[in-house]
């Protein structure tokens, strides 16, 4: 006696197409990652044009003596706009994805005082988690990478 049984499923058309379209695709979970990681890098990027953390709080702006600072080290003018003074952080986020996880974040060592603050004054700007403390992510990010996954699965049933 066997504890499993076999069903052998001779269809045609939509339902066979479907149900092809679902093993591919479960065949390649890295494409669902890739997305989830675009969408995150996005949202990191309109972070950065809003200048708002990831609950839509405003960053706080920059202190009176940076600002000073600045003025003094570049002619009587402050150049680009906060936490993008040289680009370098904004241009150095990126993602990777593989088939079982995906990461998306700064390549330069910088970015994480400003994400956690820092013990010498500096602010939280958030743009990566609603909380670094904790990892976790924003309630509008959560929701993005839920929709990531049905989009995912949505375009397997096509």
């Amino acid at each position: 006696m066997s504890d499993r049984f076999i069903i052998e499923l001779d269809a045609e058309g939509e339902l066979q197409a479907r149900l092809g379209a679902a093993i591919r695709g479960m065949t390649r979970p890295s494409e669902l990652m890739d997305a989830i990681g675009a969408r995150m890098v996005a949202n990191v990027q309109l972070r950065f044009d809003t200048k708002r953390a990831p609950d839509g709080t405003a960053w706080l702006p920059a202190a009176a003596s940076t600002l000073a600072q600045l003025k003094k080290k570049n002619g009587g003018q402050v150049p680009g706009s906060l936490l993008e003074r040289t680009r370098r952080m904004r241009d150095s986020l990126s993602r990777a994805a593989g088939d079982a996880s995906v990461e998306w974040g700064f390549g330069v060592p910088y970015a994480m005082p400003h994400e956690t603050g820092s013990r010498r004054g500096l602010p939280r700007r958030q743009l990566l988690t609603d909380d670094p403390i904790a990892g976790t992510l924003a309630a509008q990010d959560r929701q993005d990478i839920l929709g990531e996954v049905n989009d995912f699965l949505q375009g397997l049933l096509k």
